[in-house]
Protein backbone atom coordinates (compact mmCIF):
# COMPACT_ATOMS: atom_id res chain seq x y z
CA UNK A 1 0.00 0.00 0.00
CA UNK A 2 1.31 3.97 -0.79
CA UNK A 3 0.81 5.21 2.55
CA UNK A 4 0.58 4.17 5.96
CA UNK A 5 -1.60 5.66 8.57
CA UNK A 6 0.92 7.43 10.30
CA UNK A 7 2.64 8.67 7.38
CA UNK A 8 -1.44 10.43 6.42
CA UNK A 9 -1.30 11.49 10.42
CA UNK A 10 1.88 13.28 10.13
CA UNK A 11 1.63 14.82 6.75
CA UNK A 12 2.20 18.44 6.58
CA UNK A 13 0.50 21.42 4.26
CA UNK A 14 2.05 24.57 2.95
CA UNK A 15 -0.17 27.54 4.95
CA UNK A 16 -1.65 29.97 2.00
CA UNK A 17 -4.14 32.76 2.05
CA UNK A 18 -7.50 31.36 2.29
CA UNK A 19 -6.85 27.39 2.41
CA UNK A 20 -8.54 25.36 3.99
CA UNK A 21 -9.67 24.97 7.62
CA UNK A 22 -6.57 23.23 8.60
CA UNK A 23 -8.65 21.52 11.84
CA UNK A 24 -10.95 19.82 9.19
CA UNK A 25 -7.97 18.85 7.19
CA UNK A 26 -6.53 17.11 10.39
CA UNK A 27 -9.95 15.23 11.13
CA UNK A 28 -10.13 14.09 7.68
CA UNK A 29 -6.32 12.75 7.61
CA UNK A 30 -7.51 11.34 11.27
CA UNK A 31 -10.40 9.74 9.82
CA UNK A 32 -8.69 8.49 6.63
CA UNK A 33 -6.05 7.08 8.70
CA UNK A 34 -7.68 5.23 11.29
CA UNK A 35 -9.96 3.47 8.29
CA UNK A 36 -6.42 2.55 6.41
CA UNK A 37 -5.36 0.94 9.98
CA UNK A 38 -8.63 -0.70 9.96
CA UNK A 39 -8.65 -2.19 6.54
CA UNK A 40 -5.08 -3.48 6.71
CA UNK A 41 -6.03 -5.44 10.22
CA UNK A 42 -9.18 -7.00 8.03
CA UNK A 43 -7.02 -7.85 5.32
CA UNK A 44 -4.38 -9.71 7.50
CA UNK A 45 -7.33 -11.42 9.71
CA UNK A 46 -8.35 -12.68 5.81
CA UNK A 47 -5.14 -13.84 4.68
CA UNK A 48 -4.48 -15.92 8.01
CA UNK A 49 -8.11 -16.91 7.53
CA UNK A 50 -7.54 -17.96 3.52
CA UNK A 51 -4.33 -19.82 4.88
CA UNK A 52 -5.88 -21.58 7.55
CA UNK A 53 -8.76 -22.84 4.57
CA UNK A 54 -5.53 -23.71 1.69
CA UNK A 55 -3.53 -25.69 4.96
CA UNK A 56 -7.04 -27.82 5.80
CA UNK A 57 -7.78 -28.33 1.82
CA UNK A 58 -4.46 -29.52 1.75
CA UNK A 59 -4.82 -31.93 4.21
CA UNK A 60 -8.02 -32.87 2.64
CA UNK A 61 -6.31 -33.21 -0.58
CA UNK A 62 -3.66 -35.43 0.69
CA UNK A 63 -5.79 -37.59 2.25
CA UNK A 64 -7.92 -37.88 -1.33
CA UNK A 65 -4.28 -38.80 -2.61
CA UNK A 66 -3.29 -41.47 -0.48
CA UNK A 67 -6.93 -42.93 -0.77
CA UNK A 68 -6.68 -42.42 -4.95
CA UNK A 69 -3.02 -44.06 -5.29
CA UNK A 70 -4.88 -47.35 -3.21
CA UNK A 71 -6.93 -47.75 -5.50
CA UNK A 72 -5.06 -47.55 -8.11
CA UNK A 73 -2.12 -49.65 -6.64
CA UNK A 74 -5.11 -52.39 -5.78
CA UNK A 75 -6.26 -51.84 -9.39
CA UNK A 76 -2.85 -52.61 -10.61
CA UNK A 77 -2.63 -55.72 -8.61
CA UNK A 78 -5.81 -57.18 -9.77
CA UNK A 79 -5.25 -56.77 -13.16
CA UNK A 80 -1.71 -58.09 -13.35
CA UNK A 81 -3.09 -61.13 -11.64
CA UNK A 82 -5.92 -60.89 -14.09
CA UNK A 83 -3.14 -61.43 -16.84
CA UNK A 84 -1.30 -64.11 -15.50
CA UNK A 85 -4.80 -65.70 -14.67
CA UNK A 86 -5.28 -65.59 -18.27
CA UNK A 87 -2.45 -68.13 -19.32
CA UNK A 88 -3.39 -70.62 -16.65
CA UNK A 89 -6.40 -72.99 -16.28
CA UNK A 90 -10.40 -71.84 -15.84
CA UNK A 91 -9.36 -72.95 -12.05
CA UNK A 92 -6.57 -70.59 -11.58
CA UNK A 93 -8.10 -67.69 -13.51
CA UNK A 94 -11.47 -68.20 -10.72
CA UNK A 95 -8.86 -67.89 -8.46
CA UNK A 96 -6.91 -65.37 -9.37
CA UNK A 97 -10.67 -63.22 -10.29
CA UNK A 98 -11.52 -63.97 -6.55
CA UNK A 99 -8.26 -63.02 -5.54
CA UNK A 100 -8.26 -59.50 -7.04
CA UNK A 101 -11.78 -59.04 -5.73
CA UNK A 102 -10.49 -59.00 -2.35
CA UNK A 103 -7.73 -56.71 -2.49
CA UNK A 104 -10.15 -54.55 -4.27
CA UNK A 105 -12.79 -54.52 -1.81
CA UNK A 106 -9.82 -54.24 0.97
CA UNK A 107 -8.23 -51.05 -0.66
CA UNK A 108 -11.99 -50.13 -0.98
CA UNK A 109 -12.72 -50.79 2.31
CA UNK A 110 -9.81 -48.81 3.77
CA UNK A 111 -10.83 -45.86 1.70
CA UNK A 112 -13.84 -45.94 3.44
CA UNK A 113 -12.11 -46.50 7.20
CA UNK A 114 -9.84 -43.57 5.94
CA UNK A 115 -13.15 -41.38 5.00
CA UNK A 116 -14.87 -42.90 8.03
CA UNK A 117 -12.15 -41.76 10.28
CA UNK A 118 -11.60 -38.32 8.99
CA UNK A 119 -15.58 -37.46 9.87
CA UNK A 120 -14.98 -38.90 12.81
CA UNK A 121 -12.36 -36.81 13.89
CA UNK A 122 -14.46 -33.47 12.44
CA UNK A 123 -17.26 -34.91 14.60
CA UNK A 124 -14.64 -35.36 17.95
CA UNK A 125 -13.32 -32.56 17.33
CA UNK A 126 -16.58 -30.28 16.81
CA UNK A 127 -17.92 -32.19 20.98
CA UNK A 128 -14.21 -31.44 22.10
CA UNK A 129 -14.81 -27.56 20.84
CA UNK A 130 -18.56 -27.26 22.15
CA UNK A 131 -17.75 -28.93 25.56
CA UNK A 132 -14.92 -26.96 25.88
CA UNK A 133 -17.06 -23.76 25.62
CA UNK A 134 -19.62 -25.54 27.90
CA UNK A 135 -16.70 -26.00 30.52
CA UNK A 136 -15.33 -22.49 30.21
CA UNK A 137 -18.94 -20.93 30.21
CA UNK A 138 -20.06 -23.05 33.18
CA UNK A 139 -16.61 -21.41 35.11
CA UNK A 140 -17.75 -17.84 34.03
CA UNK A 141 -20.91 -18.22 35.40
CA UNK A 142 -19.67 -19.63 39.04
CA UNK A 143 -17.79 -16.35 38.64
CA UNK A 144 -20.49 -14.50 38.26
CA UNK A 145 -22.80 -16.07 40.73
CA UNK A 146 -24.24 -13.95 43.45
CA UNK A 147 -23.26 -15.93 46.50
CA UNK A 148 -19.71 -14.74 46.10
CA UNK A 149 -21.11 -10.89 46.80
CA UNK A 150 -22.73 -12.69 49.43
CA UNK A 151 -19.75 -14.40 50.89
CA UNK A 152 -17.36 -11.53 50.27
CA UNK A 153 -19.78 -8.52 52.39
CA UNK A 154 -20.56 -11.32 55.39
CA UNK A 155 -20.23 -9.80 58.13
CA UNK A 156 -20.05 -11.96 62.00
CA UNK A 157 -21.56 -10.96 64.74
CA UNK A 158 -18.54 -10.96 67.05
CA UNK A 159 -20.24 -9.40 69.91
CA UNK A 160 -21.20 -12.33 71.95
CA UNK A 161 -17.89 -13.89 71.35
CA UNK A 162 -16.38 -10.30 72.76
CA UNK A 163 -18.51 -9.79 76.10
CA UNK A 164 -17.36 -13.58 76.82
CA UNK A 165 -14.09 -13.09 76.86
CA UNK A 166 -14.75 -9.62 78.96
CA UNK A 167 -16.28 -11.70 81.53
CA UNK A 168 -13.89 -14.17 81.75
CA UNK A 169 -11.61 -11.27 82.26
CA UNK A 170 -13.17 -9.81 85.05
CA UNK A 171 -13.69 -13.32 87.08
CA UNK A 172 -9.86 -13.74 86.65
CA UNK A 173 -9.53 -9.88 88.07
CA UNK A 174 -11.58 -10.58 90.78
CA UNK A 175 -10.01 -14.20 91.92
CA UNK A 176 -6.66 -12.54 91.79
CA UNK A 177 -8.02 -10.09 94.10
CA UNK A 178 -10.17 -11.67 96.55
CA UNK A 179 -8.36 -15.02 96.53
CA UNK A 180 -12.01 -16.67 96.79
CA UNK A 181 -14.75 -13.86 97.01
CA UNK A 182 -17.58 -14.20 95.08
CA UNK A 183 -17.49 -11.76 92.31
CA UNK A 184 -20.52 -9.46 91.30
CA UNK A 185 -21.42 -11.72 88.46
CA UNK A 186 -21.14 -15.01 90.65
CA UNK A 187 -23.54 -13.53 93.36
CA UNK A 188 -26.04 -12.11 90.99
CA UNK A 189 -26.17 -15.53 89.45
CA UNK A 190 -26.34 -17.32 93.03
Amino acid sequence: MKYSPEEIKLKQFNVVHKGLNENEVRSYLEELSNELETLRREKKMLEQLIADKDENINRFKSVENTISESILVAQRAGDEIKAAAGMQADVIIKDAKSHADVIVNDAMQKAREIAYQTEDMKRQSKIFRSRFQLLVQAQLDLLKNEDWDYLLNYDLDTRPLEENQQLQADEQITENQGGGSLTENESSKN
